[in-house]
């Protein structure tokens, strides 16, 4: 059973079957899917995207700067951010929402030692706002999270139940991988996560499991030590 672990969290995830925006039922099943796993031991950091809102890649769609856009992503996290803590309060769980730069009095700012602290007591973290920079993408900051909380895996949870040869949803023969290693990641092209991000986990020794986050309990299944998804170790 891994005791510490960082989750990272798309924002689509939380729009459910709007596409968009924040559905409160979805997000009450993933608060509650996390809840499950920490109510039996784990030290869960959360990494939240902001996808559901406004991918800074797609700035140009509103009419601004791409590096102005990365800012306004980012900003989109803390509101997702907000969102997946008021779901966890709701399901039982305390949970604190820290940001990698100054926001206001309802939210923290990102310190590691508070972090761990936190973990310690039991508490779930969320982590919003990116890495506090531009250019980065959210699975960079959740591998920077997970190093930066002594993470012993990195769980991402997506759309699908695992790392394919190529994408699940478009070809039929798509292959998956039950583990696979960094450097195969890099050499095959896959974009299940990126390259900035297998280097930093790389460097630590961290391994990403990758599962489908909306089937009920995986997140709980993957932190006891099932096979189910993709190991990248």
């Amino acid at each position: 059973m891994y005791r510490r672990c960082l989750i990272k969290v798309s924002g689509e995830a939380l729009a459910g079957q709007r596409g968009f925006g924040i559905d409160p039922v979805k997000t009450g099943w993933i608060a509650g899917e996390i809840s499950k796993a920490s109510k039996k031991g784990a030290q869960i950091g959360i990494v939240i995207g902001g996808g559901n809102i406004l991918r800074g890649v797609n700035a140009a769609s509103v009419g601004v700067d791409p590096l102005i856009g990365d800012h306004m992503g980012m900003i989109a996290t803390i509101l997702n951010g907000m969102a997946l803590r008021s779901a966890l309060v709701k399901a039982g769980v305390d949970a604190r929402l820290l940001c990698a730069f100054q926001v206001g009095a309802m939210v923290e700012v990102f310190d590691q030692e508070k972090a761990q602290s936190y973990l310690e007591e039991g508490r779930v973290v969320i982590f919003a706002g990116g890495t506090g920079n531009p250019c980065f993408t959210t699975d960079s900051a959740a591998a920077l999270r997970a190093v930066q909380i002594r993470a012993e895996v990195m769980i991402k949870a997506t759309q699908v139940d695992g790392v394919y040869d190529k994408d699940p949803k478009i070809f039929n023969d798509a292959i998956r991988f039950e583990s696979i290693t960094p450097s195969e990641v890099l050499e095959r092209r896959l974009k299940v996560i990126d390259a900035a991000s297998i280097e930093i986990l790389r460097r630590d020794e961290i391994p990403v499991l990758v599962i489908n986050l909306h089937v009920e309990g995986n997140i709980e299944k993957a932190l006891s030590g099932f096979r189910i998804g993709t190991t990248i170790a």
